[in-house]
């Protein structure tokens, strides 16, 4: 299957910085230096991940879009660079974050506003009817808020993308 570097690089740069903090980080990381290092983990890039790691844990937004950025690019052109580095980063994040198998997912789209004491539910299917005092199902109350767009909600009925760490 072929992969859009551009694309890949987007996704690897998200997962690394997310895995960042997380308690699974050293795999994690040692995973990114040999997608660098040719299937090595090299000392360097072991290093520069960790001074990024320390940056990110500082919980600045523009700091961690900064890393998250510095490393899409890295992943870009280590991607065009090496044809062998699309598999192998492939691999890791499929290693890490494994798409989920989707039986019966639903995607439920809303245009517009809801208004007053509206309520806004998105799921599969309800049984019974949907009754404004007793619904108790997953939902999300909209009551006087104003999306700047559409508002789109999935459901996973297998639960989260990303493995508990």
């Amino acid at each position: 299957m072929e992969f859009d570097p551009a694309m890949l690089a987007d996704e690897g740069s998200k997962v690394l910085v997310q895995e960042m903090t997380r308690t699974g980080w050293e795999l994690v990381k040692g995973g990114f230096a040999r997608v660098f290092g040719r299937g090595e983990a090299d000392e360097a890039t072991l290093a520069e991940l960790e001074t990024s790691r320390e940056e990110v844990l500082e919980e600045d937004e523009e700091l961690t879009e900064s890393v998250r950025g510095m490393w899409k690019v890295r992943l870009r052109q280590r991607l065009k660079n090496d044809p062998e580095a699309v598999a192998e980063l492939r691999a890791l994040l499929d290693e890490i974050a494994p798409e989920p198998e989707i039986r019966g997912g639903v995607t439920n789209i809303h245009h517009g506003d809801v208004r007053d004491q509206g309520i806004l539910i998105q799921a599969g299917s309800i049984e019974g009817g949907v009754h404004r005092h007793t619904y108790q199902g997953d939902h999300v109350d909209m009551r006087g808020a104003k999306a700047g767009g559409d508002v789109i909600g999935t459901q996973y009925n297998d639960g989260n993308r990303r493995r508990k760490s």
